[in-house]
């Protein structure tokens, strides 16, 4: 019977998550990217028919754009309802995650299917990197920091677990295996803390091993962020969005319009964004989403 419920819940959560246009699995969540002038020339719906599938998104820092993460490229809002890609290289990747170097905002990395690029002219030019990764490496979900002269980034590779790289991607390690699908990580610099939204509970590593972080009245996780501005944890699920304040969970208080199975920081005046299980892309500013595309 436990069996049976376990399956069942896997069934719900592809099901769910399908409403960005495949399953969630690769609903990785990055920090903000940076802010670039990128032309607009596609509608929201045009991105949808070129991308597929919407695997996360964030905001940039100055509030104006949101960016989102394809099985077909980076894209980024541009005003008056038009979106533009970052770059017509990127649009042959799967991006199921990126990072953006705080202290170099044109270094920026991205993942998916095909492995590990980089850029560090704001995504006019790309090199592979993989120096230790499987070949091929598929992965669902990626994550980066820096800290001090250090950049980590963390790489969820499928059937295998995360890898890591403590130089800026240049060389890989296994780092933490892992036989559970993983949907979204994201490293938390106040605990020291990486978080995992995997197939059966919310994770964290601490000490050496795996621990379960438990979520109010059991609910599916279907994403997780943090906040680094404050801290903030906080995870979309099947009732609702929680956030994790001072060591406490709270439900967030603002109803979206859908169901959100993506979130991620705002900026400026918004609080969050998030995507719904429509492929819409949501704001919060104050106590109300607004729909951004």
């Amino acid at each position: 019977m436990r069996s049976l419920l376990q399956w069942g819940m896997i069934m719900m959560t592809w099901a769910l998550l399908a409403g960005c246009g495949e399953s969630g699995r690769n609903t990785s969540v990055p920090p903000p990217v940076t802010a670039a002038a990128t032309p607009g020339d596609l509608t929201y719906q045009d991105v949808l028919q070129k991308g597929e599938v919407v695997h996360n998104l964030s905001m940039t820092p100055d509030a104006q754009r949101i960016w989102v993460g394809t099985h077909a490229g980076l894209y980024s809002s541009a005003g008056g309802g038009l979106w533009g890609a970052l770059s017509p290289e990127l649009e042959r990747e799967d991006v199921t995650g990126w990072f953006v170097d705080p202290d170099n905002p044109e270094h920026i990395f991205a993942a998916g299917q095909s492995g590990v690029i980089s850029s560090k002219d704001g995504g006019k030019k790309w090199i592979r990197l993989g120096k230790g990764l499987p070949q091929p490496a598929e992965i669902r979900s990626f994550a980066g920091i820096r800290e001090g002269e250090q950049l980590r980034l963390f790489a969820f590779v499928a059937g295998e677990g995360i890898y890591q790289s403590s130089n800026a991607g240049k060389e890989w390690k296994l780092w933490l295996p892992l036989d559970q699908e993983v949907y979204a990580m994201d490293y938390d610099p106040v605990e020291h803390r990486l978080y995992v939204a995997a197939q059966f509970s919310l994770l964290y590593h601490e000490e050496g091993q795996w621990k379960t972080e438990a979520v109010p009245h059991g609910q599916q996780v279907y994403s997780l962020t943090v906040d680094r501005a404050n801290g903030v944890l906080a995870v979309a699920t099947d009732q609702g969005i929680l956030e994790k304040v001072d060591g406490e969970w709270q439900e967030l208080r603002a109803k979206a319009p859908e169901k959100l199975i993506v979130i991620a920081p705002g900026a400026g005046d918004y609080k969050w964004v998030g995507i719904g299980e429509s492929a819409f892309v949501y704001a919060l500013s104050g106590d109300k989403w607004m729909k951004w595309n």
